[in-house]
């Protein structure tokens, strides 16, 4: 079995010895100068994963994102296959995870929602909201430009 304990939009993630390492989790609002636009952000997981000791689990790991209240097609998806050998403890065991999406994007401003599903069972959601911030913009009567 496996749940989901945090699922954050971030700016930066990297795993190190099982422990993450987040730069700017919990993103919400993404200004961005125009459209369409990279997301430049990336997921971090850590998921508790429950077995029997010394046993090597499997599990299917997906996200779509699509316009928060729509059934339209997804913006985005990605998968990721968890493998991962359970230890001799007792209980459910930590899983962390780093879904990079700087490869993706978004068509236009608006509310957002990448749902995480496991194996199928959909386990959270991350809803952000992209904001066109046309101060982004390079101003080039500006001679530091």
């Amino acid at each position: 079995m496996i749940h989901l304990g945090a699922a954050l939009l971030c700016d930066a993630v990297t795993v190190r010895e099982n422990l993450l390492h987040v730069l700017g989790g919990g993103v919400t609002r993404l200004p961005r100068p125009g459209f369409p636009a990279p997301l430049a952000a990336e997921v971090a997981l850590l998921l508790y994963v429950d077995g029997e000791p010394g046993v090597e689990v499997t599990h299917r790991v997906t996200g779509e994102c699509r316009l928060r209240g729509t059934d339209d097609a997804p913006i985005f998806a990605f998968e990721y296959t968890l493998r991962t050998v359970l230890g001799s403890e007792e209980g459910a065991q930590s899983v962390s995870a780093v879904l990079p999406l700087g490869n993706v994007g978004v068509p236009a401003a608006g509310a957002y929602e990448i749902t995480i599903s496991v194996d199928e069972m959909p386990v959270g959601r991350i809803p952000f909201t992209a904001i066109l911030d046309e101060t982004l913009l390079p101003s080039w009567d500006d001679p530091a430009n």
